[in-house]
């Protein structure tokens, strides 16, 4: 049977659930399988060639295990393996011959052979591949320590020992030639990444991409100059949902993989390999989805079975069980006030309901004058469902925005923060105020402006009197209603944990907004006498959006709707109808 059939049949046996598999993995198997049936159509220029499956498969057979029971002997590539590795160099440009895969994402458990799988890959590309195309290849390895980015480096030299191979590279300390090309594998350092000087590499592998801080080790796989270029990420899941790895690699690439999403992209392979929303963790079935190696042979089930019966009994363990071994993204900063996939399942393009007309409570953290200032808006809604006590269930409508003095000051947050405030800024969710320090009348201006494309009924204006003072001194003279909330315990006690009961409960909806969700992500809780608040974690992470929203929360979660009139509600509506 060809590769390529046994990968058609391992496809189909995975959406049969004949071999127990998540969705995403599912939609990867699909994806395979329709792209079959689009050879020879006019929008599908590639082809598959067996010859290229051939010669990965034969590759890797004259290689050895270097770990476990298997140390010493050939690899004989899993059908897993053969899934993803074979379509990395079977599946070819029908008129150049050239791969059709430039970026590859895998997303799978630990001790899945991931290392192994990496480095038999880079091996090929600086013998096989580079001799193919003439060209001196660069292949490098990067993690985020040095130690990190030579664990597929020292996988190059472990499973090369006792092959016939072994004499066709030169093994050096920190570099692996390929002695007829004069190709090389290197791994990176942290300065590397920074820096990006003097690399031009045909292949980039980034190992364990959830740990990844920023984008430096990817963007150096962005402007290779080589015939082939392969930008390689094997991950699992991570606990910090801030990263590039989640916010933008994970998220881009589900999107890809959804067949109900129209984003498209013929030259990316992707397989996310993980447990699906409900499963039960102690489950055979549930840790084959993310583990389709270890958790298939007896001894990988006896140790993950190990590891869970520690994990039920120690909730701290739970976590690193959750993403090491069912590969599921867990938001785990200590203390960490927010659920994000909790927090993130609130979050809206637009509003369902028209908000014209309607109260609102304006929360405001007005920072440092040289720092970041956040506004936030609350538009409390009384829906027609009911609690179980009869009475209807109301839900908060929020948005943020914020600002920054300078373009020098933003520069200075890209560095110190390792988050895009530069992109934040041209999407709109960031405002230049171009003034020496925030300028409050500015922020002011935004607050009213926003007020009145809605036609929204100013309710209260919440400051923390610190740096506000001035300011709330000459709105209540204009006849505003200005309320002081202390950035205290006692203070913001009823708003912090008040405001987490209705995200829980879903009657919170706010606008998308990166910026927001960074910042809410940084909270973490601070108790003192029982009392809770909370405060960022980490001197160089920002929560100003949180605080504000929680300014606001504090006298919006008492708003009373009785008072209102219908009247003026339907007038203002009316008003806003007709501009």
């Amino acid at each position: 049977m060809s590769h390529l059939e046994d990968i058609k049949q391992y496809a189909r046996s995975c959406l049969t659930d004949e071999i127990p598999s998540g969705q995403k993995h599912k939609w990867a198997c699909q994806r395979f399988l329709d792209d079959l049936e689009r050879v020879g159509t006019a929008d599908f220029p590639y082809i598959w060639s067996e010859d290229n499956a051939n010669k990965i498969v034969a590759w890797f057979a004259l290689l050895k295990h270097s770990k476990g029971a298997l140390a010493g002997k050939p690899i004989e590539l899993t059908d897993w393996q053969k899934f993803r590795t074979c379509q990395l160099y079977g599946w070819i440009h029908r008129e150049t011959g050239r791969k059709r895969f430039k970026k590859s994402f895998t997303e799978v458990g630990r001790k899945n052979a991931k290392s192994q799988m990496e480095a038999g890959e880079a091996l090929f590309e600086i013998a096989i591949q580079a001799t193919k195309n003439i060209e001196t290849y660069e292949v490098y390895t990067a993690g985020t320590k040095r130690d990190q980015s030579k664990i597929v480096f020292s996988e190059c030299n472990l499973m090369t020992k006792g092959s016939i191979l072994r004499s066709k590279f030169n093994f050096k300390r920190d570099e692996i030639v390929h002695i007829k090309t004069g190709s090389f594998i290197k791994p990176l350092s942290k300065e590397d990444g920074k820096t990006g000087d003097g690399t031009n590499p045909a292949c980039l592998i980034l190992d364990e991409y959830h740990q990844h801080p920023t984008t430096d080790f990817y963007d150096l796989g962005l402007g290779s100059n080589t015939k082939e270029p392969m930008l390689t990420i094997i991950t699992t899941a991570g606990k910090d949902l801030t990263y590039p790895c989640y916010t933008q690699e994970y998220d881009y690439c589900s999107k890809v993989l959804d067949p109900d999403v129209d984003v498209k992209n013929d030259e990316y392979f992707i397989d996310i390999c993980e447990a699906d929303k409900g499963d039960d963790p102690g489950a055979l079935e549930t840790w084959q989805k993310a583990n389709p190696i270890r958790a298939f042979y007896d001894e990988g089930i006896k140790k993950i079975a190990e590891d869970y019966e520690i994990a039920k009994q120690i909730p701290e363990k739970m976590i690193a069980f959750m993403t090491k071994v069912l590969n599921i993204w867990v938001s785990a900063a200590n203390n960490g006030y927010m659920d994000m996939k909790k927090w993130k399942a609130c979050e809206v393009k637009e509003f369902p309901i028209d908000l014209r007309g309607r109260p609102v409570y304006v929360g405001f953290d007005m920072s440092s004058k040289i720092d970041l200032t956040s506004v936030a808006f609350i538009v409390p809604y009384q829906t027609d469902k009911l609690d179980s006590n009869g009475t209807r269930i109301v839900c908060y409508f929020v948005w943020t925005h914020s600002f920054i003095p300078t373009v020098d000051k933003l520069r200075e947050h890209i560095i110190k923060d390792k988050v895009p405030y530069d992109a934040w800024e041209r999407l709109g969710y960031l405002t230049l105020t171009n003034t020496p320090i925030v300028d409050q009348s500015t922020v002011m201006r935004y607050v009213l402006d926003e007020c009145e494309k809605y036609r929204l009924d100013i309710q209260c204006l919440c400051f923390d009197p610190a740096n506000a003072s001035k300011l709330m001194m000459d709105l209540s003279d204009e006849g505003y209603t200005v309320e002081e909330v202390y950035q205290s315990h006692k203070s913001l006690n009823e708003s912090t944990q008040g405001f987490r009961e209705q995200v829980y409960s879903g009657n919170v909806v706010y606008l998308h907004n990166p910026l927001f969700n960074y910042a809410m992500s940084n909270a973490v809780v601070r108790t003192n006498n029982g009392l809770i608040k909370i405060d960022k974690d980490a001197t160089t992470k920002r929560i100003d959006p949180v605080d504000a929203t929680l300014g606001a929360f504090k006298l919006a979660l008492y708003h009373d709707f009785e008072s209102e009139s219908y009247s003026d509600y339907i007038e203002n509506f009316l008003k806003g109808m007709t501009g």
